[in-house]
């Protein structure tokens, strides 16, 4: 028997709605980086948001390039980077490609996630950087406890909550445990916009690096004044529309999930 891991449900109204818009994004010309990529990046902060504030979010072409985007604004270009040996290839390859040399730790069998004792298991003198995943969404009550360790260390924390949109633990939402977090919009997630990801993170510096990384590394989105060694990172309009409209979906797909 064939048990499907999620089924993507964009009901007859979202439909109709993504289509008309997709049809006003095709007459105006602005294809990328325009204002559903703004709205959307909006809602999925305040979708997201904790007291005291909502964080910075941008949006990607992937989850993978929000992971290696995060990793290269920390800065672990030569340098370990731990990565769960619980969890997907993007995690690694995304600090592989930000110039890091991942390191795997062991999980907790209770959470599926890195623990305390898995960490410091792990750590090296050239650690830069930990990833800690969110798998199924399921956020480890030991978060704290591992944000404390890298903490002590000048070690950075970066969520990979590709799988944790909407996720809380302690009254917190996914994304807020370390520097930065990177989410995924594939099919399978609990928010989709066909392909694409997002950044978030408290840090306005990070945010401001992480636009420009976007977009070639350019200083400013009409200038051909290239400061960083960037990609073609960018999210389509057409699929920050699907995206910011099936955000609306996402508590009801997470009480489906469950």
């Amino acid at each position: 028997m064939g048990v499907q891991a999620a089924r993507v449900v964009f009901p007859a109204e979202d439909r109709a709605e993504i289509a008309a818009a997709a049809d006003e994004i095709l007459a105006s010309g602005m294809l990328t980086l325009g204002p559903y990529t703004r709205q959307f990046e909006t809602a999925f902060s305040a979708a997201h948001s904790n007291p005291g504030g909502e964080p910075h979010a941008v949006a990607v072409s992937s989850g993978t390039a929000a992971l290696e985007i995060a990793l290269r604004c920390a800065g672990v270009a030569g340098r370990d980077v731990i990565v769960p040996a619980n969890t997907f290839y993007a995690t690694a390859a995304a600090a592989l490609a930000a110039g890091g040399q991942p390191v795997f730790a062991d999980i907790d069998p209770a959470t599926f996630a890195l623990s305390p004792q898995t960490l410091l298991a792990a750590l090296t003198p050239q650690t830069a950087a930990v990833l800690l995943v969110h798998v199924g969404g399921l956020i480890t009550p030991d978060v704290d406890e591992i944000h404390r360790i890298c903490d002590d260390r000048g070690i950075t924390l970066v969520e990979d909550a590709a799988h944790a949109h909407g996720a809380i633990w302690a009254g917190r939402y996914a994304g807020s445990f370390g520097l930065a977090a990177g989410f995924s919009f594939y099919p399978t997630k609990v928010v989709t916009s066909g392909e694409g990801g997002m950044i978030l993170t408290a840090a306005a510096g990070l945010a401001d690096e992480a636009r420009i990384y976007r977009d070639q590394g350019k200083g400013s989105f009409g200038a051909n004044h290239h400061v960083r060694h960037g990609y073609a990172w960018r999210m389509s309009e057409l699929n920050a529309v699907t995206g910011l409209v099936h955000l609306r979906r996402m508590t009801a797909a997470i009480e489906r999930r469950r």
